[in-house]
C-alpha cells in the first residue's frame, strides 16, 4: 500500500474513543444537572421546614398564650430546628 493511499485511510477512520469520551461527558453533565436540580429541591425543602416551624410553633405558641410549664422547651427546640434547617437548605443551595 503507497503512503499517500494509508495517510488517506488513516484521515477516513473515525476515533472511536473520542464518540465514547463525547457521550460519557455528555451523560456526566446530563446526571451533575440533575444532582444539581436534586439538591436546589431540598433545599428549598429544607427553607420551607424552618418556615413552617417558625410559624406553626413560635407564632402560634405565641397567639394561643401558652400555659405549660414546657413553653420554654418547646420554644428552644422549635428554634433550633428552625435554624438547624434554615443552615442546611443554605447550605445546600450554595452548592451549585
Amino acid at each position: 500500500m503507497s503512503e499517500r493511499r494509508r495517510k488517506a485511510k488513516a484521515k477516513v477512520q473515525p476515533a472511536p474513543l473520542n464518540i465514547q469520551q463525547a457521550a460519557a461527558e455528555e451523560k456526566s453533565d446530563k446526571s451533575r444537572e440533575v444532582r444539581d436540580a436534586r439538591m436546589e429541591k431540598v433545599s428549598d425543602y429544607m427553607l420551607d421546614i424552618s418556615k413552617y416551624v417558625i410559624t406553626g410553633v413560635v407564632i402560634s405558641s405565641v397567639f394561643n398564650d401558652m400555659k405549660d410549664s414546657d413553653t420554654t422547651a418547646l420554644y428552644i427546640l422549635s428554634i433550633t430546628i428552625a435554624v438547624l434547617t434554615f443552615y442546611i437548605g443554605v447550605l445546600m443551595a450554595q452548592k451549585k
